[in-house]
């Protein structure tokens, strides 16, 4: 087969193109420190690499869901360990006037504590994290309790906050449950309605009920139990949200292991490449350069 100066020349060409592209490629691969800047790159690994980062998002929102919850539960426990420490004030002042008084002045004294503890009880179960108060449910946006009947006016709604893939945690505990439980309907917690016990004993001292005051004793410490049980839901769920963040942190750690090993150049491999393309590529110009000069007098 003849080759002509212009199949040399098309040849040469070629081969110089080639070069180039190649070369820029590295350099390209220098500049961004990535492997992969364009899905015609590598498609598959593209694929790859846009599900990682699709995964990576989605777990920065979770570690921002499970952060919220975690300062939800602390706030809602600091309340829980709170309203603990009133009704233990409230049950032993209970002891101390379970016998009744016949002195006017001891049975006011009392009511004038177990008033000022019930209070308590509300301002505790009114408490704010920013402007929503834990124990209202849905209905956040105002006071979920009052010193009188019916107590509570929030509502019972579950706020869930979704902390892993397909993985939810309930937020909150809405305030019926702990405080104004109703005995004819199960409850996690309790069936106690604290502030009736509260009132129930406030009107058996002012009565020198004896009876009375026994009773309303007892549902006292049933309550009291009851924000203990509370405080052990809370308890747990810190624990799984720490467990959570751990198993959250540990597949970000893994994903952005293949990413890197997928995306990210190696340097000191690349450094060599792009050398030796270099040195290829000035070849490649001499030679054609050299050639083009040729006529037919070099072959006489």
């Amino acid at each position: 087969m003849r080759v002509t100066s212009n199949m040399s020349a098309d040849n040469s060409l070629y081969n110089i193109q080639q070069g180039q592209a190649k070369l820029n490629k590295l350099q390209d691969l220098t500049a961004s420190g990535q492997i992969v800047n364009r899905p015609s790159d590598d498609p598959i690994n593209t694929k790859l690499l846009l599900d990682i980062g699709d995964k990576l998002k989605a777990g920065d929102q979770y570690a921002s869901n499970i952060k919220k919850s975690t300062t939800w539960q602390q706030f809602t426990n600091t309340a829980l360990t709170g309203m603990s420490e009133v009704m233990r004030l409230a049950k032993q002042q209970a002891a101390t006037i379970a016998n009744g008084s016949s002195d006017a002045t001891v049975r006011q004294n009392a009511v004038s504590q177990l008033q000022a503890l019930k209070q308590q009880m509300v301002d505790m179960g009114n408490m704010q994290l920013g402007d929503q108060y834990i124990f209202g449910g849905a209905i956040n946006s105002t006071k979920p309790f009052s010193v009188t009947a019916p107590y509570y006016t929030g509502d019972e709604s579950a706020l869930n906050i979704e902390i892993g893939n397909g993985t939810a945690q309930q937020m909150n505990i809405p305030g019926n449950q702990v405080l104004t439980a109703d005995g004819a309907v199960s409850q996690p917690y309790g069936t106690t309605n604290v502030f009736k016990a509260f009132d129930d004993l406030i009107t058996a001292v002012n009565a020198n009920d004896v009876p009375g005051i026994q009773t309303a004793s007892l549902a006292l410490y049933d309550g009291s139990k009851q924000i203990n049980n509370a405080q052990s839901d809370v308890a747990s769920r810190i624990l799984r949200l720490d467990t959570m963040t751990k198993m959250n942190q540990n597949t970000r750690n893994t994903l952005e292991t293949i990413y890197g090993d997928t995306q990210n150049v190696d340097y000191s491999k690349l450094a060599v490449q792009l050398n030796q393309q270099k040195i290829a590529f000035e070849a490649a110009l001499s030679s054609t350069a050299k050639l083009s000069q040729m006529s037919l007098l070099n072959y006489l």
